[in-house]
């Protein structure tokens, strides 16, 4: 009983696919988006799957309450944008999305794993992280980028088509590496912060 499912506490793990044969679904996007929100997981889950869907962020997304949740993994779910306030989460792997434009992921504090696969992501933001080391290299089509209180990030390499850049408190960054097409880069109390390598194209530095 999907009613139910949010009060079976010995659940930990949970795989929501809505794909037929092929990864087509015979669902529309309401129809997913019911589903899902129906299906709202008991709040001491610490692995959720979620593949095929297509449809709107579910409400339970932003309960605060999913403190043992550390592995969440995203397959062909394309309109899957934001997370926020998943304070626990370790891992994050979104498989399978080659159209997948923009991210946004707030205060997961915990994570230490970035999705890497993908290629055509255009808008990335990230905020409040404390064990996020380093973002993924190779974001061949990533334009703005902005990067707020990640106190253990440490790099930003590999981004040749980013034209603007705003990082703040970020306290372990020491070198920006080459960024051929960046235009504008604004940068608020990052104070280890000491070399800027060439940006022939920059226009505009805060």
């Amino acid at each position: 009983n999907a009613q139910l499912l949010k009060e079976k506490h010995g659940i930990i793990s949970l795989e929501f696919y809505f794909g037929i044969t092929g990864g087509v679904s015979e669902q529309s996007n309401d129809e997913q988006s019911g589903a899902l929100e129906a299906l709202e997981p008991p709040l001491r889950l610490e692995c959720l799957e979620i593949g095929d869907y297509k449809g709107k962020m579910p409400v339970w997304h932003l309960n605060t309450e999913y403190t043992k949740l550390h592995s969440l993994k995203l397959e062909r779910s394309h309109l899957w944008e934001k997370l926020i306030s998943i304070t626990s989460l370790k891992v994050l792997n979104v498989i399978k999305m080659p159209a997948f434009e923009s991210l946004k992921v707030e205060e997961c504090c915990s994570l230490e794993k970035f999705p890497h696969h993908m290629p055509a992501l255009k808008w990335l933001d990230v905020a409040l992280f404390d064990s996020l080391e380093q973002l993924p290299d190779h974001r061949p089509a990533l334009k703005p980028l902005m990067v707020w209180a990640c106190y253990g990030l440490k790099a930003l390499v590999n981004m040749p088509a980013l034209e603007s850049l705003e990082l703040s408190y970020c306290h372990c960054i020491e070198h920006l590496h080459d960024m051929p097409a960046l235009k504008s880069l604004m940068v608020r109390r990052c104070d280890r912060l000491k070399t800027l390598a060439d940006m022939p194209a920059l226009e505009s530095l805060e």
